[in-house]
């Protein structure tokens, strides 16, 4: 990876944490030498076609990695994920200890780690009303009420099964720790070529959470309540929200472009799961 010169900065004004660490981590990169540009992740209007920028940097939670992988992708651009939140699963480093490391980071020392991404539209009518939007954890559909409904899921074509319940959980492999776990789904290696398709309360013990080739179109078409219409929306990495109508269909594919997540030479991504899920504790 060449030296980095440029960084664009994504940060939480709505921590009070984060922010003083995202302009402590400012200060020391204009004294390393590097332009750094500066995105509140809180704000309604992002700018970033005009970034040029070799690398960007998320301070903050997952929220903030994630608010920056949709806005980088496609633009080549690496994220490196500074934990300043809670889990910060999503993170390459921790906030202790990136100012230790950031010489070796403005040299293009830390590895690229490539994570799949989903592409989301929604199709009303034969026409397209949402979307593409790229989701690096999940997309989901559920209703906003305490009532069950029915999706019929199709793939690649072919129909795979309707759903009676409280919705569906659509993730890619990053997004398997996050809701989709909640969800009794698995665990999955990021660096899988996979989508996760995970019921929500499904009203029958034989729906269980399937794996899928991510090759394949996934088409999950809305239905209805038994109980008469009710509201039921579409959210993409828990950050971008749609309402979805009876007869709609979300299409879900593989994104054409990886989102490209920094990481020191030493990362584990098993040593990630037992720090912070107490993975295979007993």
């Amino acid at each position: 990876m060449k030296r980095i010169k440029n960084v664009v900065l994504f940060y939480n004004s709505k921590r009070r944490k984060a922010l003083a660490y995202a302009s402590a981590i400012e200060r020391r990169l204009c004294l390393a030498g590097a332009k750094v540009m500066k995105i509140c992740v809180n704000d309604a209007y992002c700018d970033f076609k005009n970034a040029d920028a070799d690398a960007a940097v998320a301070v903050g939670g997952d929220g903030t990695v994630l608010y920056a992988a949709r806005h980088v992708t496609g633009r080549g651009i690496p994220v490196l994920g500074i934990n300043a939140g809670g889990l910060g699963f999503l993170s390459g480093i921790e906030k202790t200890e990136f100012l230790s490391s950031l010489d070796v980071f403005l040299a293009g020392g830390f590895r690229k780690i490539n994570r799949s991404m989903l592409s989301v539209s929604v199709v009303r009518g034969g026409n397209v009303v949402s979307g593409p939007v790229p989701a690096l954890n999940d997309c989901v559909i559920r209703s906003h009420e305490s009532r069950a409904f029915t999706l019929r899921a199709s793939y690649g074509g072919q129909f795979l099964s309707e759903y009676f319940g409280d919705g569906l959980i659509i993730s890619t492999p990053s997004g398997s720790t996050a809701y989709s776990l909640a969800a009794s789904g698995p665990i999955v290696m990021p660096d899988l070529e996979v989508v996760l398709l995970s019921p929500i309360c499904p009203h029958t013990l034989t729906h269980r959470p399937i794996v899928l080739a991510a090759a394949g179109e996934l088409n999950v078409c809305m239905g209805g309540g038994r109980s008469g219409p009710q509201i039921v929306s579409l959210s993409i990495d828990g950050q971008e929200n749609f309402l979805l109508e009876p007869g709609d269909a979300v299409v879900v594919r593989k994104h054409a472009r990886s989102f490209e997540m920094l990481a020191p030479q030493v990362f584990s991504y098993f040593d990630i799961l037992r720090r912070k899920l107490s993975w295979g504790e007993r």
